[in-house]
């Protein structure tokens, strides 16, 4: 008897990809969830403070945080460092389906600790690579092929980017674009799509309805922006590309480094602390620690100035380098959309008043910088793009945003000649076949 079929796809794929979906959405409204609670109460919690007491609590729960992830790592699964997209993207082009489960628990305490305690780093990497790992142990568990489990974990990728921003098209493009890199996407594309729509689901079941970023329906698209569009995207771009380069600089020396492995990623949280404490001093803003959600959208509702911006910029940008590059559990489209964001912000506050700038203009001129920082990274221009769009829901936006990638992605092109992710994998000498 011939296997159900639904819509070209057999029963038992169709059940795992939803069980897939379904628990991905679980595992990233917990991951979420529980570092936020580690962050706001024990890190924030002491910003009240005298700045004195701030910086030494600050020190203490980020390099102990650290210390733990990096402990947890070298001793149980050292593949859970960084943000585990090239580690999927080598299991898909090669094959490799032997995710571990204690991949999955160290990825997703190491990461909790790290970003919760203030590490500058994303979460969107940790739920890609958690994603498909437990995509690939179920589609073990539903007695799929080889060739169904590489299917399985494009599906788990997609989810556990889809629930980490909270966009499911950007989580598809994500497979497409950069893990399978645009091979045998008839095979994958109907189950990350299904995958992905379930995870969000979960999120908004869980979270609420609402997008990552929720702006003014419908801000307007201005000349002024449009004219100002390539600035910002050059702008944000270079400070992406001066992130992909220093990263690589510092990765590379701590391959060789006298720093013991489960040591490294507490000695970039040193670093990263001090800048945080840094701009926290100069400006009161707590958007170099963790995410750094709350300031973005701070200055996407037009409430940081253009002074204090570059200095967060400055700030991120330095501490995402020490943190990811010295081996931190966790990505960096967070930090990445971060720049951006900020660098449209020092646009509109360089740019003279007689150009007649308005609030709404700020807005947009971060949401390009955003774009164009995150493409100039990871070179990826349509999930780069609904990223942005998903998350703060603004179609309006996505003429200047188009312009912003090619600018992003043309920049990385010249400049580095491949994304961050592939020169890291070259850098520990794996090439994949494109």
């Amino acid at each position: 008897m011939a296997k159900p079929m639904i819509a070209g796809v057999g029963f038992r794929p169709l059940a795992a990809t939803a069980l897939i979906g379904l628990v991905s959405g679980l595992m990233a409204v917990a991951f979420a969830a529980s570092a936020d609670w580690i962050k706001t109460t024990f890190l924030f919690s002491q910003a009240h403070r005298s700045l004195g007491h701030f910086a030494l609590a600050a020190f203490a729960l980020m390099i102990g945080g650290a210390l733990i992830a990096g402990w947890l790592m070298h001793r149980f699964a050292p593949d859970a460092a960084g943000s585990g997209i090239p580690q999927v993207k080598v299991a898909y082009h090669r094959g490799k389906l032997d995710f571990t489960w204690r991949l999955v628990l160290v990825k997703f305490f190491g990461g909790v600790l790290s970003i919760g305690t203030g590490s500058s780093l994303g979460r969107e990497g940790p739920t890609v690579h958690m994603g498909a790992a437990l995509a690939s142990k179920l589609g073990a568990w539903f007695q799929e092929s080889s060739q169904g489990r590489l299917n399985a974990i494009c599906a788990g990728s997609a989810a556990g980017l889809a629930a980490a921003f909270n966009s499911p098209l950007a989580g598809v493009t994500l497979v497409l674009e950069e893990i399978a890199g645009g091979q045998n996407q008839a095979k994958f594309a109907g189950r990350s799509l299904l995958a992905a729509a379930l995870a969000v689901v979960i999120v908004y079941l869980m979270l609420g309805n609402h997008p990552a970023l929720p702006l003014a329906r419908d801000i307007p698209l201005t000349w002024r922006v449009i004219w100002l569009s390539p600035v910002v995207a050059l702008l944000a771009g270079f400070a992406g590309i001066a992130f992909q380069r220093s990263t690589l600089g510092l990765r590379g020396w701590m391959k060789h480094s006298p720093i013991p492995p489960a040591l490294r990623p507490a000695s970039g949280a040193v670093i990263g602390c001090a800048a945080g404490v840094a701009a926290f001093a100069l400006t009161g803003k707590l958007g170099v620690f963790g995410l750094g959600e709350e300031n973005l959208h701070d200055t996407l509702q037009n409430q940081i100035v253009w002074q204090a911006a570059a200095v967060l910029l400055v700030a991120k940008l330095l501490a995402t380098t020490f943190c990811y590059g010295a081996g931190g559990c966790g990505g960096i489209f967070a930090p990445l959309i971060f720049f951006g964001g900020m660098a449209g912000t020092i646009v509109f506050g360089l740019t003279p008043v007689t150009v007649g700038l308005t609030a709404p203009d700020q807005t947009m001129l971060s949401l390009i910088g955003m774009t164009g920082c995150l493409c100039a990274v990871v070179r990826a221009p349509i999930t780069s793009i609904l990223i942005v769009t998903e998350m703060t829901q603004q179609l309006n936006a996505l003429p200047v945003l188009m312009v912003a990638a090619v600018i992003g992605a043309f920049l990385n092109r010249f400049l580095c000649g491949e994304n961050l992710y592939d020169a890291a994998l070259r850098q520990d000498g794996i090439v994949l076949d494109e």
